[in-house]
Formats: C-alpha cells, sequence, structure tokens
C-alpha cells in the first residue's frame, strides 16, 4: 500500500503509529494480530521500519552497523553473516561495507536504511519517503527490490512519487488534511 498526500497530512505520523513510536489516542495496532503497544518486543520482531529522518550511527562502517542491526533483531549467529552478504549485495553496498557511515552521500545513508529494515525479513515493511537521496539508477534497483519484497512482506510506503505508486503498489491511501483535529482519507485499490 501507498501512502500519499500534501505535506502535513500525517503520512509519517500514521507510519510512526504503525510503528509503535507514538501511541493511538484510541484504537489499536496489531501486526500479525500483536498488540503493538502491549507486547512492543514481539510485534516489532516482525517489523521493519525506515522513518524519514533516519538515525545512524555515523562513527560505525556500514558493515559493523549491520552488525550490530542483525544483533538487535536476534537473527541467530549462523546467519548472521549471510543475512549482511545478502543486503549488501541486494542494496549494490558491498564496495562501501567498510567506510564509515558519516563520510558517505545521503543517497548511501538511505540504502544502509532500507538495509537495516529489511535485513531481518520482515512480515511489514514501513517506508517512510524511502528514495529520498536517491539518483534515478538507484531508484530504480529499489523499485525491483520493493518489488521482489512485497512477495514475502507486506509493504507500506509513502511517496510524493507517482512513479513509485504505479510501480510497487496494490492499493493506495490519499490522506487529506481538513483541520488539526481531523483528517479524511481515500482509499482505493490499483
Amino acid at each position: 500500500m501507498v501512502l500519499v498526500g500534501a505535506n502535513g497530512t500525517g503520512k509519517s505520523t500514521l507510519l510512526s503509529l504503525l510503528a509503535g513510536l507514538l501511541s493511538p489516542h484510541s484504537g489499536q495496532v496489531l501486526i500479525n494480530g500483536i498488540d503493538i503497544h502491549l507486547t512492543p518486543i514481539i510485534a516489532k520482531q516482525q517489523l521493519g521500519f525506515l522513518p524519514e529522518h533516519l538515525p545512524l550511527y555515523l562513527e560505525l562502517t556500514v558493515k559493523e552497523y549491520l552488525q550490530l542491526v542483525v544483533k538487535l533483531h536476534h537473527i541467530p549467529k549462523s546467519a548472521q553473516k549471510e543475512a549482511i552478504e545478502n543486503v549488501l549485495e541486494d542494496l549494490h553496498l558491498t564496495a562501501y561495507q567498510h567506510y564509515l557511515i558519516g563520510i558517505l552521500s545521503r543517497g548511501l545513508k538511505q540504502r544502509i536504511g532500507i538495509a537495516q529494515a529489511i535485513i531481518h525479513k520482515p512480515a511489514l515493511l514501513l517506508l517512510d519517503e524511502p528514495t529520498q537521496g536517491l539518483d534515478p539508477s538507484q531508484i530504480e534497483t529499489f523499485q525491483l527490490l520493493l518489488t521482489e519484497k512485497k512477495k514475502n512482506s507486506a509493504i507500506i510506503l509513502s511517496t510524493h512519487y507517482l512513479s513509485e505508486v504505479q510501480m510497487v503498489c496494490d492499493q493506495v491511501m490519499q490522506l487529506k488534511h481538513q483541520d488539526i483535529n481531523s483528517y479524511d482519507t481515500n482509499y482505493c485499490s490499483a
């Protein structure tokens, strides 16, 4: 599913709610039937999230960062090396694995963010403006990767780019901001 809407309509807020970073005023968020606020650790194990403003450890190399990520996701030690190698290859980051993250371009940092979101093969993938900073070639590679990931993961993506809507989505939800206390949504299948 793709979330579209003008700036300020709540796309990032909705993704933060789904990721468990914000608590809803009412209702609940279920990930595979698991309430993300009642049992967050179990629910978040099935979740991959790329926030709009990606927090990275700039003093680590790409590989060191991904080694930390696989440990945080409790990937078995016997599978960690393969998971890292696969995601480095999928996102064309192998040549940069020994570079400090802090010296890399915005596009490379964005690809590292995507890598951390998909490395544990989550059931639900939340991507907030995932192609920010990517060049056209990287966007095409990312779209092909998403097409592959759709086979095993539900994906909710926010974007302003119609090419992403057309290329990767089955459903579109348009958020419309009416006033500070209410939102209107239009939902359709593509």
